[in-house]
């Protein structure tokens, strides 16, 4: 079987390409600019230099080559409409999308992206998602029903064997995008609160425009000296899981949480809010907090950190969690997906 897909963030490419073409699958790659550590046929294009027409020569050849594959994989539905092979099309959609929840700069492309997977959804175009929370809010927002929910796996640079051993003064780990959706500040305010009970210091591993805030926050709240932000590579993201103690993640409406997923098979403990996909991802593995409530963040890290038998409690249950993803079963279940739709 001949698919032709398009790349997402680099855990997702790598681990269903890989697992993919484990299954004898014949994956080709239409990317922007880009190759990939996979052995995938590759079709880079350039990236225009024109605002919001920067994926238009990927979209141009994504329905230049449609005709010649069995099976189209979009993984946004713009891409799935611009491929036009609505007979032989599968769509992922990585979350629900909500043009009021992102930056100003972005909400034209998630305006769009709802406008796009209305109308696949309205022709039945399969729709993949990656948990149940999305599948639900599709579903109550859009009035979208979701074809099937496949969790992502988990790529073996980031699974550990051995549980830890506590091990203080901790060190708080957060990964994400700095943008208000993530909501960063749930962190910066639960660690504002215990600064003065226990030993510990933060590392944030993302960017983006609320970094200035951030700094800001931290140097007029004194954090300044425990508060550590860092850019770094997905290949160099498990030396970061390695040097922390413990996981935080604060989206309350993350749609998967892959951060969440790598901490817990680094064998971290985490602690997340008790919404969203990152509660699902979790189950019962992690510690979960009140959505948003600084304060109850604040008291569950600080439990964590000064409760020896807790602490290696969760870190074997992460473990036995992130047994559960796996990319060759995420990968089989869109393979059956794919006998489905095929030409």
């Amino acid at each position: 079987m001949k698919i032709l897909t398009t790349p997402h963030v680099e855990h997702y490419t790598l681990g269903l390409v890989e697992a993919l073409l484990g299954l004898g699958v014949k994956v080709t790659l239409v990317t922007i600019q880009r190759r990939y550590g996979v052995a995938a046929r590759h079709y880079p294009v350039p990236r225009v230099p024109v605002p919001r027409r920067r994926e238009w020569l990927q979209h141009a050849a994504l329905a230049a080559l449609a005709p010649f594959h069995d099976v189209v994989h979009a993984n946004n539905s713009s891409e799935g409409v611009a491929s036009r092979a609505y007979d032989h099309l599968l769509v992922t959609q990585h979350g629900c999308p909500d043009p009021a929840a992102v930056e100003e700069g972005l909400r034209w492309f998630y305006e769009r992206e709802v406008r796009s997977l209305l109308s696949l959804h309205e022709i039945g175009v399969p729709i993949v998602t990656i948990s149940y929370f999305s599948a639900s809010e599709m579903r109550e927002k859009l009035g979208v029903k979701v074809t099937r929910v496949i969790h992502h796996g988990l790529l073996s640079m980031f699974r550990r064997e051995r549980a830890r051993a506590f091990r203080a003064p901790h060190t708080v780990l957060w990964v994400s995008r700095l943008v208000p959706f993530k909501e960063p500040f749930v962190l910066l305010r639960a660690v504002d609160r215990i600064k003065g009970e226990a030993a510990f210091r933060v590392i944030i591993s993302g960017d983006g425009p609320l970094r200035e805030h951030v700094l800001s926050f931290a140097e007029r709240r004194n954090l300044g000296g425990r508060l550590t932000l860092l850019k770094v590579p997905f290949h160099r993201m498990p030396l970061v899981y390695g040097e922390a103690t413990i996981y935080v993640h604060t989206c309350s409406r993350e749609a998967f949480g892959f951060s969440v997923l790598e901490a817990m098979g680094s064998g971290l403990p985490v602690v997340v809010p008790d919404a969203g996909g990152a509660a699902e991802v979790t189950g019962d593995a992690g510690v979960k907090f009140r959505a948003g409530d600084s304060d109850d963040l604040a008291d569950k890290l600080l439990a964590v950190m000064q409760d020896p038998e807790l602490y290696e409690k969760l870190s074997r249950r992460s473990l036995e969690r992130a047994r559960a993803f796996d990319w060759s079963a995420a990968a089989r279940s869109y393979l059956e997906l794919y006998e489905k739709v095929r030409r």
